[in-house]
């Protein structure tokens, strides 16, 4: 929660926030990202700058799907098909296309 509402006793803070103040013990951790695409991207930064191993934090990447079959080969990331071999991956194969901001 970014913003609290009235009678939140929560945290609040965006996630990278947040995670600045949280306890991590990078060698036990993996981190599974999912979100807006502006989340995913500084939250893994953010977990890779605290240590956490990059081919620990794994990222849901489905902005690219059309068809769905792996026939149309939009979802196509490196020898990937997304829609076919599965939308989670490693935050290595995951980081060049999060450079590229989606329209």
């Amino acid at each position: 929660m970014d913003r609290a509402t009235e009678g939140w006793a929560g945290h609040v803070g965006v996630v990278t926030q947040l995670l600045r103040r949280a306890t991590v013990d990078p060698a036990r951790t993996t981190a599974l990202v999912c979100g807006p695409e502006i989340m995913m991207r500084l939250t893994a930064r953010e977990l890779v700058a605290l240590g956490v191993p990059a081919a620990q934090v794994r990222i849901s990447l489905e902005r690219n799907m059309r068809c769905g079959v792996a026939e149309c080969g939009h979802c196509q990331l490196g020898p990937l098909l997304l829609c076919r071999d599965g939308p989670v991956v490693g935050y290595a194969v995951a980081a060049p296309l999060l450079a590229v901001r989606e329209l």
